[in-house]
């Protein structure tokens, strides 16, 4: 989890007031120094915006109606942040933008993640299509790719679209000189590997 602390902002853009006399208000999120700003498609009168209170005033009907548009889109990006904190990787403001926008979907997968799911299905099938020993050496795998991506990566694991023929050179490396691996694990311990990405890739 990172704890690093969020900042959202919302800004007038008074270059751009329309024939109503109003500008649109825009989102500024900071994340680890990095800024994202968006469109909330929202206008408003410059003059009835506290930007210290970061609402319209006074209070009236039309200022309520946009104060709580404006909250629910703070609540939706904090609900996003919180989201991704319960993730093992990494993240940046772009991650956060894309969540906040509903637009992760596979790229959350992870490595790790894709064997717990492998191998939590393999095991229902101990007896039926499978005996125990393959499932074992597969629990024995991620055991083996947890460590690398730990030393290596310092994570906790990896989103697959993160991995790269770089990763499967580096991995086979690591068993090599780390884990003084023969050849012949080593070829099999890699092609459990792409097995696993190929069942995350594949939708299972």
């Amino acid at each position: 989890m990172n704890d690093y602390k969020l900042s959202i902002l919302f800004l007038l853009q008074k270059v751009r007031i329309n024939k109503q006399g109003k500008c649109p208000i825009r989102c500024r999120v900071t994340y680890l120094k990095t800024r994202k700003i968006f469109s909330t498609g929202l206008f408003i009168n410059p003059d009835y915006w506290d930007n210290g209170k970061q609402k319209a005033l006074p209070e009236n009907q039309e200022n309520t109606i946009l104060n709580n548009k404006v909250s629910l889109i703070r609540q939706q990006i904090d609900k996003a942040f919180l989201m991704l904190q319960i993730l093992p990787n990494n993240f940046d403001v772009d991650d956060i933008y894309r969540k906040y926008k509903g637009e992760d979907s596979k790229e959350e997968i992870t490595i790790l993640g894709a064997y717990d799911l492998h191998n939590s299905k393999t095991e229902k099938l101990i007896g039926i299509d499978f005996n125990q020993l393959p499932w074992s050496r597969y629990m024995e795998s991620r055991r083996k790719v947890a460590l690398f991506i730990t030393k290596l990566y310092k994570r906790k694991d990896l989103r697959l679209k993160d991995l790269d023929l770089k990763f499967i050179q580096d991995l086979e490396y690591f068993f090599k000189t780390e884990l003084k691996l023969k050849q012949a694990a080593v070829y099999r311990s890699i092609q459990r590997v792409k097995k696993i990405i190929q069942f995350a890739i594949s939708g299972n």
